[in-house]
């Protein structure tokens, strides 16, 4: 479960030496086995990988030297020497640092918040994180402060007033809340932080002695009805409900979806990892869903930095969780609890006075977050050999990515086929953690024909980032840019061809409203050109009719907000042509 807070002082913290590129040695290989990687089965998007600093741990990091904080901020961010994490969760304090740490004397009583801007450094790790490209926020609430609940504390559980069942003589502080949790997301819009999705409980099943609140699915439903019209006109995703296990999530999206109400307004279904793991899917009407916290526990104390070492909180254990995640609970989104703690934490990297030392759970995760971005697919992807868990991925530059966690003794060799992938020439580079490796750089593997043969060591795990023997590389692209605006809809489309190779290319919509009020849904026509043929859509739902071809919202984007944007893209067969006209209808 989320770990008790704390509180710490400033702390100074120093480089600890990073472990130096090793290449691999010739292992012992076990018998020679096949891959399949499926472009045509096209599974679960991706909305990302990241972390939290809740609780004031931000401090850990700032508290550095400017040298050591862009070390630190580098193995969590960069793309390139790091994990490249993209999606930042944030807590909504309910205790004394909260923007209203005082009643203001009543639900019904003007509110009295205050902004101190930095919001226990959580707006300065924001706006670092931006900085590396970083544009998914969540803000999550642990607690209402105590004034407006059943106990009057801000710990220990205890239920908001008004809700059913929950009777408080202050009266009914359920619509005082939700505003509440709007204004801290205003306030960081202040701040130039966007908060694209917002959480008004954590754990809510589990009473701990520092902030937390309870709701029964019910209760989550009847504040989801409160809460969601706030969030879709201020065009934030609203998240539900991050209960203890991802089981425990299943009987608070039945009663979500039960509430012909609450259903619509929820984006993404939570969970956490702690009683259970998240093995199989959620059943969540087409929704998104995050397994969004977690970290290893275990009987020992001690910081530990290892790969395989049979603790339960090594490298191997978070790199398994990972793909479990993923392949087995078809999640959307993983984001696991501290980036950087103390106090022999299960973080990612621990400060210690004046150091820092980067655990092998950094890269583990890494091996996914660092070329798996956001808005990617996952693909198919199997073999016959068991201890070889594989998953693939494509992204929206055409890069497909594979990540093998080889469980067994020997290294195995693979030969691996990217069938429908579009992939036939090319290189296959392999970023290699295990008890001497770092997600370091190998050599890189020529596609020929559309295969490639290579080893996964022992207790290993590999990621393999493929690209097309004319796909450029991922910080470059080809623009085209066209903005059609439909006089009188509110809604206007904006075209751009992003990447385009030998028989094929990729494309990125933007839909703008225009309008003076939130939208409910959008549509995007147009006639794709002679010889095109659309193969996949991401972040909508394609539909093609007499050469017209549509794309309609998903589930968690029709919601745009006046003067916002969202955006779809799609890979298609055939050469880009010329740039369509666009016919773009608000709902």
């Amino acid at each position: 479960m989320s770990r008790s807070p704390g509180r710490w002082s400033a702390m100074a913290l120093a480089a600890v030496a990073v472990t130096s590129a090793v290449v691999f040695g010739h292992a012992s290989a076990s018998a020679a086995t096949t891959a399949t990687i499926d472009g045509g089965t096209v599974l679960q998007p991706i909305d990302g990988f990241g972390f939290s600093e809740a609780f004031g741990r931000t401090s850990v990091i700032r508290s550095m030297s400017a040298t050591n904080q862009q070390q630190v901020l580098d193995l969590l961010f960069s793309r390139t020497t790091g994990a490249g994490m993209s999606i930042l969760r944030n807590g909504i304090s309910s205790t004394g640092s909260s923007i209203q740490p005082t009643n203001p004397g009543g639900p019904n009583a003007s509110p009295r918040y205050v902004w101190n801007g930095d919001d226990d450094g959580q707006v300065w790790l924001s706006k670092k994180a931006q900085s590396y490209g970083v544009n998914r926020f969540y803000a999550n609430a642990w607690s209402a402060p105590g004034y407006m609940k059943t106990n009057n504390s801000e710990a220990g559980g205890g239920t908001l007033c008004g809700l059913q069942g929950a009777s408080c003589s202050s009266g009914d502080w359920r619509r005082a809340y939700a505003e509440y949790l709007l204004q801290y997301t205003r306030y960081y819009a202040q701040e130039g932080i966007p908060i694209t999705d917002l959480g008004f409980t954590n754990e809510p099943n589990y009473t701990t002695d520092y902030s937390s609140m309870r709701f029964t699915p019910a209760q989550a439903a009847e504040f989801t009805r409160i809460i969601g019209p706030l969030a879709a006109q201020a065009g934030i995703k609203l998240a539900c409900c991050d209960p203890v296990g991802w089981n425990d999530q299943r009987g608070y999206a039945s009663a979500l979806l039960a509430d012909s109400q609450a259903a619509g307004y929820v984006t993404t279904h939570t969970g956490h990892h702690y009683s259970s793991a998240p093995t199989s899917p959620l059943s969540v009407g087409g929704k998104r869903t995050w397994m969004s916290e977690w970290s290893p526990g275990g009987s020992s104390n001690s910081w530990n930095t290892n790969w395989d070492d049979g603790s339960g909180i090594d490298g191997f254990t978070v790199a398994s969780s990972l793909h479990t995640a993923l392949t087995a609970g078809n999640v959307n989104g993983y984001v696991y609890w501290y980036g950087v703690s103390t106090n022999n934490t299960r973080a990612f990297i621990q400060g210690n006075g004046a150091n820092y030392t980067a655990s092998k759970r950094l890269w583990a995760m890494a091996q996914y977050s660092r070329y798996i971005r956001p808005g990617a697919n996952r693909i198919g992807a199997s073999t016959p050999d068991a201890n070889l868990k594989l998953s693939a991925y494509r992204n929206t530059d055409g890069s497909v990515v594979v990540v093998a966690l080889n469980a067994g003794t020997g290294a195995q060799s693979t030969s691996f086929s990217l069938r429908g992938t579009g992939i036939t020439t090319g290189t296959a580079t392999p970023y290699v953690t295990n008890n001497s490796n770092s997600m370091t750089q190998q050599s890189s593997t020529a596609v020929n024909g559309g295969t490639f043969t290579a080893a996964v060591p022992a207790r290993s795990l590999v990621t393999y980032r493929i690209t097309g023997s004319q796909d450029p590389d991922p910080t470059t692209t080809t623009t085209t840019t066209t903005t059609t605006p439909q006089p009188g809809t509110g809604c206007a489309a904006t075209y751009q061809v992003t990447n385009s190779w030998e028989g094929g290319f990729q494309a990125d919509v933007t839909v703008a409203n225009n309008g003076s009020a939130a939208t409910k849904g959008w549509r995007v026509s147009w006639t794709p050109s002679s010889g095109q043929a659309i193969t996949q859509v991401w972040n909508g739902a394609l539909t093609t009719s007499g050469g017209t071809a549509t794309v309609a919202n998903a589930d968690h984007n029709g919601v745009v907000a006046p003067a916002s944007t969202t955006t779809f893209g799609f890979t298609a067969s055939g050469p880009p042509g010329t740039t369509p006209t666009l016919s773009c209808t608000a709902t």
